[in-house]
């Protein structure tokens, strides 16, 4: 037997055997789903048995889900391909001119900040047919993909970079002959993330408003008290977002074999900074978020007017600054604004650093036991796909309305693009300093804490970023549903009296939050990884 035959033959029994173990990892899920369900929630009509699940879809029909998931799947794609497409388009624009960086991430940090509970309803309105769902889906694939593009660009060798230039090229040349190339994993590793958050955007969007999808359905379901509908609708949806992950995958395996020899460059590798003093680099500092607050005003009074928002929903900055600095109610306005932005700082970094540990908890599992990844990966994925507008009453009953409840929320809403960021990273360490250190006498351990998790660090601090954000949107989603206190529960309130200034006010709050805590995140990342790189 030929070389070339046996490697073909153990690849084709790895493949079975990867196969075969995440079939064991379902079937166990499934039993302990089926003994939990049946013996502790027996009789609360709250989380069904798989066995009843399978038995409403089969009454059903399988074409009533198959139906409703290609209404939701059609809507998805489109939002999927738009949004990552200008995301894309954006993060070269980054590369090429990099005195752009930061406004462009901050208007992306404000399209994946801003409340669907409240942009959702003014979608619904303004435009027709699918178009809000495909909004929404390219909303939540948006940032995610925009911030894995630009790390990925930003990761090109050095010597790659500095080989092109002294042949003449300029930076569309590096940028062509290498930064795409050594982005593609980090790249695909954000369209993993993007599948299934397409589908929930848009599932909430028909959530809110819609004549025919998973959410329609979910809605149904619940108003007329179909326990098990309403289960086999979410893994309707679970399934959905799991075949738009798994082609994802796919399409990384076939167009980039070598990403588990790449090795993880800690360096940054932007352009290299002119020594400034202290005032001259502060005053830049100013200049540029200046620009940025400009740029995004202006874009969030234009989307206003091209979208020809009605002027009693749809508020401008002018308006909300009128409301916030009116001295009327100045003290009395912002001292009840204060009180819920503290509850949402809460609530939002309970959710973050329970989500970020447990998923590095996971992570480092993973890695050291490839079974339990290839077992139990999939239905780490599928927390991410199941609309948490849906699931949220479960997770009340089960825990409370206490602040447990509101970790819970946070943590599974910023678990998952932690998880697949990490794990990923870990997978993609450098293999000759792994082997160096086992040549030794390192054990697994070693390997892991010397090699494997420092070059983990930009894909952590990239995940960082891109949960911060969720877990502001689960802070809200658990005032909401769950508390009924703070700010995101106030941005609720306000809708349903038309109180739009209010709610575009506190819309205007979340959104600055948010930005202040990707700033800080950014300024560790900076901090650490060039402490460790020696700058």
């Amino acid at each position: 037997m030929t070389a070339l035959a046996i490697r073909m033959s153990a690849r084709t029994a790895h493949r079975w055997r990867s196969a075969l173990t995440s079939a064991v990892g379902v079937f166990a899920f499934i039993g302990g789903w089926q003994i939990v369900a049946g013996g502790l929630f027996t009789g609360n009509g709250t989380i069904p048995t798989p066995s009843g699940i399978v038995a409403q879809i089969l009454d059903d029909g399988l074409w009533f889900y198959l139906s409703l998931s290609m209404e939701t799947f059609r809507s998805a794609v489109q939002g999927y391909l738009w949004g990552n497409g200008f995301a894309i388009l954006l993060a070269m624009v980054v590369v090429l001119v990099p005195a752009l960086q930061n406004t462009i991430l901050l208007i992306g940090v404000v399209s994946y900040c801003m409340p669907i509970v409240a942009i959702g309803p003014v979608l619904v309105v303004v435009l027709s047919g699918s178009e809000p769902k495909v909004v929404l889906a390219a909303l939540s694939v948006f940032f995610t993909t925009l911030l894995g593009a630009v790390a990925g660009l930003r990761s090109s060798d050095r010597t790659a970079l500095d080989l092109v230039h002294a042949f003449g090229g300029d930076s569309l040349a590096a940028l062509l002959k290498v930064r795409i190339h050594s982005a593609l994993p980090s790249l695909f590793a954000a369209l993993r993330i993007a599948a299934p958050a397409a589908v929930l955007g848009a599932i909430v969007a028909e959530y809110m408003g819609a004549e025919y999808g998973l959410g329609v359905a979910i809605i149904n379901a619940q108003q007329a008290m179909e326990v098990n509908r309403t289960w086999a609708v979410a893994l309707a949806a679970t399934a959905l977002a799991g075949v738009g992950y798994g082609l994802a995958s796919l399409a990384a395996a076939i167009l980039t074999p070598w990403a588990r020899d790449v090795r993880t460059d800690l360096a940054v590798t932007g352009p290299p900074r002119k020594r400034r003093g202290p005032t001259r680099t502060a005053l830049l500092a100013l200049a540029r978020l200046t620009f940025s607050i400009g740029c995004i005003l202006a874009v969030w009074q234009a989307t206003l007017w091209l979208l020809g928002v009605p002027k009693f929903i749809g508020k401008g900055p002018a308006d909300v600054w009128v409301y916030l600095t009116d001295p009327v109610s100045f003290a009395q306005r912002w001292a009840l604004l204060w009180t819920e932005s503290l509850i949402l700082l809460r609530d939002a970094s309970l959710g973050l650093v329970s989500g970020t540990l447990a998923a590095l908890v996971v992570s480092i599992l993973f890695n050291l036991w490839p079974t339990l990844q290839r077992a139990f990966l999939g239905l780490a994925i599928a927390l991410r796909a199941i609309p948490l507008v849906a699931m949220t009453p479960i997770i009340v009953l089960v825990f409370g309305r206490n602040l447990v409840t509101i970790t819970v929320i946070g943590g599974v809403i910023t678990f998952f693009p932690t998880l697949v960021n990490v794990t990923l990273a870990l997978a993609q360490a450098s293999r000759q300093a792994t082997d160096l250190v086992h040549v030794y006498g390192g054990t697994r351990w070693h390997q892991l804490w010397k090699v494997q998790i420092p070059s983990a660090l930009p894909a952590l601090f990239t995940s960082l970023r891109i949960a911060a954000p969720l877990a502001t949107t689960g802070a809200m989603m658990a005032a909401w549903l769950a508390t009924g206190k703070g700010l995101g529960y106030a941005l609720v309130t306000a809708g349903t009296v038309s109180d739009y200034t209010g709610l575009w006010s506190r819309v205007a709050l979340v959104t600055t939050f948010s930005i202040i805590l990707y700033q800080v995140l950014e300024w560790l990342e900076q901090l650490v990884l060039g402490r460790m790189s020696g700058r």
